[in-house]
């Protein structure tokens, strides 16, 4: 059984059951702390998850890959400690029951971390580095995945300067970890290197740079993304009901769903040469079961 398999087995909460879950708008303000193409041929049913996006409180990975290890997000995490080991890359503390990690580099060598993690005992935990947009916040992007239920992992990316000078993200973990564990944090991706998860169109760098889709129609948004010769997707963000407040997301909508008057919330980018826009439904409208 590979390290995939067994985190699933064991996990408690897997991507398949967040799906269309909502976003509420304390977990809205909880991101903004940390961060179907239209189609040629026959239409594909549009799948429905919780988008990742520098506007939605997902943690980046945290919410999606919080399974058997429990993850906690605090503003500062780390109180009196104890360093045990220190690198270009990475320093270590040792703090009550649990190791805190500080990086200073934003994309660290896999192996140095192995070594770093061999040092302190933690040969079962391993890092895993997701491709993001260059435009992200170090740290905007953190996940955590355990076999062992007692497994905990914390991170903060507001306190690491005050522990490490040129901090860039730090998060601590259970030192008695039994069982295999990986922490997944974003790296910087590679020109042309497809982004794990999107990051909004109109950043400097990315592919509308400076162009700005929020509040267009649908229609005037499609026309202006085919003006600079990229393809479009779209998304659908329905407003919660029974006088909750947030919203639920619905992807890979069918532009034959989309009405051309209803107003883009946002545009993201995968750099893949696709622009996903997500799209206000008129209040008038249906949302599909589920929704």
């Amino acid at each position: 059984m590979n390290n995939d398999q067994l985190f699933k087995s064991q996990a408690r909460v897997l991507d398949e059951d967040l799906t269309g879950r909502a976003s509420t708008a304390g977990a809205d303000a909880l991101l903004a702390q940390i961060v179907s193409l239209e189609p040629a041929l026959e239409p594909a049913p549009a799948r429905r998850r919780l988008m990742p996006t520098p506007r939605r409180a997902l943690l980046g990975l945290a919410v999606a890959a919080a399974l058997a290890g429990a993850i906690v997000v605090g503003p500062s995490l780390f109180g009196a400690s104890e360093q045990v080991y220190a690198s270009q890359a990475v320093t270590i503390d040792r703090v009550g029951d649990e190791y805190a990690f500080y990086f200073t580099e934003g994309d660290p060598d896999p192996a140095e971390l192995k070594k770093a993690f061999h040092k302190v005992g933690l040969d079962n935990l391993t890092v895993k580095l997701i491709p993001v947009s260059p435009r992200q916040p170090p740290g905007s992007v953190f996940g955590f995945e355990a076999s062992d239920h007692g497994a905990k992992a914390t991170f903060s990316g507001d306190s690491c300067p005050e522990r490490v000078e040129d901090c860039l993200t730090a998060f601590s973990v259970t030192a008695d970890i039994k069982g295999p564990a990986e922490v997944r944090l974003g790296r910087p991706a590679k020109p042309g290197e497809k982004y794990a998860y999107p990051a909004d169109a109109g950043w400097p760098g990315e592919a509308l740079e400076g162009v700005k889709l929020q509040g267009l129609s649908a229609a005037e948004a499609a026309r202006v993304v085919r003006e600079h010769h990229l393809k479009v997707s779209y998304g659908l963000d329905w407003p919660l009901r029974n006088g909750d407040t947030g919203t639920r997301f619905e992807e890979d909508v069918p532009v034959s769903r989309i009405d051309p008057g209803w107003q883009v919330a946002t545009a993201e980018t995968f750099n893949d040469g696709v622009i996903v826009l997500h799209v206000v439904p008129d209040p008038s409208a249906t949302p599909p079961p589920g929704f």
